[in-house]
């Protein structure tokens, strides 16, 4: 089994699940672990967990990320992007100028309400389940960091966008907002991810050229399982330490202000742990 991270550019038109079904088989993996899927609708960065990866997620799923987007004035649907119904029309098409004084009032901590076609939980069943299901919902409004908001792109009816935004954020629900901010209404018609974390796109590999690789050369598209680790203090073991704390044994470590810590041995991740009086406990103990 192969362990590590392998960083997929998701092209548009084919879901996470499926762009994952046959890296599968490729890498003999049982399950492949999603670090912030992407829906038909969006293309790019598509972190991906095998192995022993799959242990590292969390660490991964709170990152902030960065997408670009292109908004498209005029008509909003039902989905906040393409693959909805149209909802509503107006022949307003927003100032250029109107346009710039607007986006410093969508950067910061903001207030949003997710697209009832989103994933989110209602009672323990998606959203966008019991939207076409029928059912009437009523989305919970939550707030958002928008760490950086840019227009890249303004063409009168269409505006391109990139946004660096904090985990839990709607980029579909934040083009609808901007649009009725600026006295009209808009859908999103391209929605690319271009960061998620220390993962670029510039750093992603399409699923076209993965497939078409040998056996011999796939182990070199993955990356360390560590890789999402950097902003976590670590600490070298001895082979004899590294051995005890794969056995669940803590270990004297020198860091007693840390609570949480990464042990390595040989440059290779052994476990994540938690360090109380010089003593380091493992959590997450690594089998690789």
């Amino acid at each position: 089994m192969n362990h590590g991270w392998l960083i997929l550019n998701k092209p548009e038109g084919m879901s996470s699940t499926r762009a994952g079904g046959p890296l599968k088989r490729l890498f003999s993996q049982k399950k492949i672990g999603h670090a912030g899927t992407l829906d038909p609708f969006a293309s790019g960065v598509l972190p991906l967990a095998l192995g022993e990866a799959t242990k590292t997620m969390p660490y991964l799923m709170n990152r902030p990320k960065s997408y670009r987007f292109t908004l498209k004035f005029g008509s909003q649907t039902s989905t906040d992007d393409t693959e909805g119904e149209v909802i509503a029309t107006s022949v307003i098409k927003p100032r250029l100028e109107d346009l710039k004084i607007a986006l410093p009032l969508f950067t910061g901590v903001i207030t949003q309400t997710p697209s009832v076609y989103s994933a989110i939980k209602i009672n323990g069943k998606a959203a966008y389940a019991r939207a076409r299901a029928g059912e009437t919902i009523e989305m919970p409004k939550r707030q958002v960091k928008i760490y950086d908001l840019s227009l890249e792109d303004y063409r009168g009816d269409m505006a391109t966008f990139s946004v660096h935004c904090g985990t839990g954020t709607y980029v579909r629900s934040l083009g609808r907002d901007i649009a009725i901010h600026l006295g009209t209404v808009g859908h999103l018609v391209m929605l690319q991810r271009i960061c998620v974390g220390p993962f670029k796109l510039e750093n992603a590999i399409s699923l076209e050229n993965i497939l078409e690789m040998r056996d011999t050369s796939l182990v070199r598209v993955l990356l360390p399982i560590g890789s999402v680790l950097d902003d976590i203090p670590a600490v070298s073991v001895s082979l004899q330490e590294a051995v005890k704390i794969q056995h669940g044994q803590m270990v004297e470590v020198p860091h007693n202000t840390v609570t949480r810590i990464s042990a390595w041995c040989d440059n290779k991740l052994i476990a994540l742990g938690h360090v109380t009086d010089n003593l380091f406990y493992p959590d997450r103990v690594f089998n690789i």
